[in-house]
């Protein structure tokens, strides 16, 4: 698996990236009314922060095509997205991507990673270190988990 940085040019493929992945996990974990305009519309954020240079917009790629990405605000430590196509889930792409961005986000002098995400993703954070903390509501009605890692060494 390839791992570059994402350009402009990037932003409609990990659009589609994103969406898949919205409706295969949302869907039997939150109401369809919920995250339905989510799927149906563009994240407006994704081309701010391929642009942004606080932030790292990561592509992970297969020998054919992207197949999953991230998004890191490597001045705060919040992991804003992490998204695997739903076809290439199992794989190690939001791994790989995830020891990225905290290896990244060590370099920013960074000490830990922070994010809000669906509940259908806690138990995967919780296996690479992350606590789980309390709850936020995001993107419309949307509950989110927030998780927590410290990156210091004790």
């Amino acid at each position: 698996m390839n791992v570059r940085e994402a350009t402009a040019a990037d932003v409609p493929a990990l659009d589609v990236i994103r969406r898949q992945a919205i409706e295969a996990g949302f869907t039997g974990e939150y109401d369809r009314a919920a995250f339905a305009d989510l799927v149906a519309s563009p994240d407006d954020r994704l081309p701010e922060w391929v642009a942004d240079p606080a932030w790292v917009v990561l592509v992970a790629e297969s020998e054919v095509t992207s197949v999953g990405y991230g998004a890191l605000d490597s001045e705060t430590g919040e992991l804003g997205a992490l998204y695997t196509a739903p076809d290439h889930e199992g794989r190690g792409c939001a791994s790989t991507l995830l020891e990225r961005f905290e290896r990244r986000a060590r370099e920013a002098g960074r000490d830990r990673l922070h994010a809000a995400v669906p509940r259908n993703a806690v138990g995967f954070f919780e296996q690479r270190g992350f606590d789980r903390g309390g709850t936020i509501e995001r993107d419309g009605d949307v509950e989110r988990v927030c998780v927590v890692k410290s990156l210091t060494s004790n």
